[in-house]
């Protein structure tokens, strides 16, 4: 099996709740694109997906639906997520004769149905064998950690829709722990804020757009920013001035979930491996890892370095190509 990843008709896929990246060995990343596919209601058929689909969010009329495969990491609707698959493949496949091998990156909390509707999606969708790899292992391989050694790695993931923080060392998992709560929770909760305190309707994509802009967890200066609104007393459209005093008093309850999840952890951290995560700290990575100050407001509260890796975002795809490239990772990769 690990000779046929390494060959030129593999791939290694991180199929994440908002966005698909896809690796193949010697080429790099070939496809990154959100999570995405449409589907028209009166043809009873998928006809976009990624980026044009993902577009049309909120602005589709009836007949269509724009679909997200995922949720919280995991597959949500299994037949929307073949079809998605399916779109990939056919975009990365060299020839439609050969089927390829695919290695997906999951989330180390997926359960034996949740990994086999995976593997399902993917063999459906047109790949002819398919090999899992966990995402912390991915996280910790795409920044150069040697997780062969007996030395432990912690290695904190907030993604679109889950927080997992692991302990690593000798190609294995110690101990880890995972919080369906990370980025698009976020957003729902800014948008839950302003429904509730300010009486005002804002959509998915402003939430996301006033959480990266206005939200600083260190800086507390207040900034502010003009939005396009649904006022909810008038019925009607409006401009607005958000703040990020706003942002921060809807973000921080969500933010403080995940500092527990991490303080959880080091308490029960096994004794053998203090001496390796206080020296090194914790590797910080995931989309939602890029909000701004996380790093510093996580030191601050836990008494310890956290050290954002170099690119977050590709950080996962590039540690599942590293595991595809590399026969000291071959144990990683499994069902």
């Amino acid at each position: 099996m690990f000779s046929l990843l390494r060959s030129s008709n593999a791939f290694a896929i991180d199929l994440g709740t908002n966005n698909t990246l896809v690796y193949q060995p010697s080429r790099g990343i070939i496809l990154d694109e959100p999570t995405s596919i449409s589907f028209d209601t009166k043809r009873s058929s998928f006809f976009d997906s990624g980026a044009s689909s993902r577009r049309m969010w909120g602005k589709n009329p009836q007949h269509i639906e724009v679909m997200h495969p995922l949720s919280k990491g995991a597959i949500a609707n299994l037949t929307v997520a073949k079809a998605y698959i399916k779109e990939v493949i056919a975009r990365i496949a060299q020839s439609r004769f050969f089927k390829p091998t695919i290695l997906v990156s999951v989330p180390s909390d997926l359960n034996s149905m949740e990994r086999g509707a995976v593997v399902e999606a993917c063999k459906d969708g047109g790949a002819r064998e398919v090999m899992l790899i966990k995402d912390p292992f991915s996280a910790a391989l795409g920044s150069m950690q040697e997780i062969e050694l007996p030395k432990g790695v912690l290695v904190l993931d907030i993604g679109a829709g889950v927080s997992d923080i692991s302990l690593l060392s000798c190609n294995g998992i110690v101990m880890s722990k995972s919080l369906r709560v990370a980025g698009n929770d976020l957003d729902e909760a800014i948008i839950e804020y302003f429904k509730a305190n300010k009486r005002i309707l804002i959509s998915h994509n402003d939430a996301e757009h006033l959480k990266k802009e206005l939200g600083n967890l260190i800086n507390r200066e207040e900034v502010t920013m003009q939005i396009n609104v649904k006022n909810l007393v008038s019925r009607l459209p409006e401009r607005f001035v958000a703040s990020s005093h706003d942002v921060h008093q809807a973000i921080m309850p969500l933010v403080d979930k995940m500092v527990s999840l991490t303080h959880r952890m080091l308490s029960e951290l096994p004794p053998a491996f203090a001496q390796d995560i206080y020296d090194q700290g914790i590797l910080l990575t995931g989309g939602s890892s890029m909000l701004l100050g996380l790093d510093c407001y996580l030191s601050a509260k836990l008494e310890i370095a956290v050290n954002v890796v170099d690119n977050p975002l590709q950080n996962i795809i590039l540690g599942a190509g590293r595991a595809m490239e590399d026969v000291r990772y071959s144990s990683l990769l499994g069902a």
